[in-house]
């Protein structure tokens, strides 16, 4: 069994598969430095545009509301509803400015001061029965949401902890959450590496016809298969896990841990290290999975083609599939449990299906 496992290291680890593996990293190096740093420092630019666009939104909004209120009282109606709307507006547009001028001079306490000043504020008017629609600029999603931003902001200010307010910088947390996100490019990168050093693990041997010379050797071909789909799973993961640490260790030493932030989790405010690591654990499961299953298909189809194109277009029906992505980091411990409990079955059914397998006809 040993010479069969460094027999199979020696397979796998080929000059393709490191190669793949070495592009996977470089990949994540490129994309940390690439995509992530400029988009993080691209954001306090776009914050203080979009902020300096409330102002004048807001100060057009007060001004008209107040010439309003001013023809209204010339005729004699009710002007305090006006008057609030009025008032709101102006304060808004306080806070916009506070806001914006703490942007450019990055100041997080103070912008997180603002920040959730202005949604309390809200807050406040929608509790009196304000009319959402006037403020849907505001609440970015809904009412929900906003009290929980609010809850989730209270929490950091109790914590002290105000970088919360440059939203997606990339530390080493953060870095780690976005092979959970949908359409995350990380996450991309490890599936197609994922694909591409598994999809001929067994096809291989019956396109070059080694595979007699393969099942004729020392041990049974339960050891032959057992040890090549350790070796390919086992390295696979590892591939993957070293792929993972970089843009982890990259975030660390560029930006800091980042454990402090909470994500919203079952309607629960729950540390983003918690959240990663529970999701790191259905990401391993789930590697796991497809290498099995791309292995399972090089072994029925004997076809590196097919065993190559069906994951592709499976990761891209995936990849398109906004729910279904999502869905599969939503998974319980039973459905994982099953899933693990799958794995062994397939491997159980494929060293039956191996061992009759014809040597002259490879059927």
């Amino acid at each position: 069994m040993k010479t069969l496992i460094y027999n199979e290291i020696r397979i796998f680890f080929s000059k393709r598969n490191i190669g793949i593996f070495i592009i996977g990293c470089l990949s994540m190096i490129v994309i940390f430095c690439f995509y992530f740093v400029p988009k993080h420092n691209n954001f306090i630019s776009s914050q203080v545009h979009y902020y300096e666009q409330m102002v004048t939104s807001d100060a057009t909004r007060s001004k008209i509301i107040t010439e309003q209120i001013n023809r209204m009282k010339e005729i004699g109606e009710d002007t305090e509803k006006l008057e609030k709307s009025r008032d709101f507006w102006q304060a808004d547009l306080e806070n916009c400015r506070l806001v914006s001028y703490n942007l450019e001079h990055e100041n997080a306490s103070s912008i997180a001061k603002a920040m959730i000043k202005r949604d309390k504020f809200l807050q406040k008017v929608i509790d009196e029965g304000g009319d959402l629609s006037s403020y849907s600029i505001m609440l970015r999603n809904d009412e929900r949401d906003l009290k929980n931003r609010i809850k989730l902001q209270d929490m950091y200010m109790k914590n002290q902890f105000y970088d919360f307010v440059y939203e997606k910088m990339p530390t080493a947390y953060y870095m780690l959450s976005n092979f959970f996100v949908f359409g995350g490019i990380p996450i991309i990168v490890i599936l197609a590496c994922v694909i591409l050093s598994n999809f001929d693990c067994w096809s291989k041997d019956f396109e070059s016809n080694t595979y007699k010379l393969l099942f004729t050797m020392t041990g049974s071909r339960a050891k032959i298969y057992l040890s090549r789909t350790i070796v390919t799973s086992i390295a696979t993961m590892i591939m993957s896990l070293m792929m993972i640490s970089i843009l982890f260790v990259l975030g660390y030493f560029a930006y800091g841990l980042g454990d402090e932030v909470f994500v919203t989790f079952k309607n629960t405010f729950v540390p983003i290290s918690i959240w990663c690591m529970n999701n790191l654990m259905i990401t391993i499961v789930l590697l796991a999975f497809l290498s099995t299953m791309i292995q399972v298909l090089s072994l029925l189809t004997k076809n590196s083609g097919i065993s190559l194109l069906v994951p592709c277009l499976c990761l891209l029906v995936l990849l398109t599939d906004i729910n279904l992505f999502s869905s599969i980091f939503s998974i319980n411990s039973l459905i994982l449990w099953i899933i693990i409990l799958l794995i062994v079955i397939i491997h159980f059914c494929m060293v039956k299906y191996l061992e009759r397998i014809d040597l002259n006809g490879a059927n």
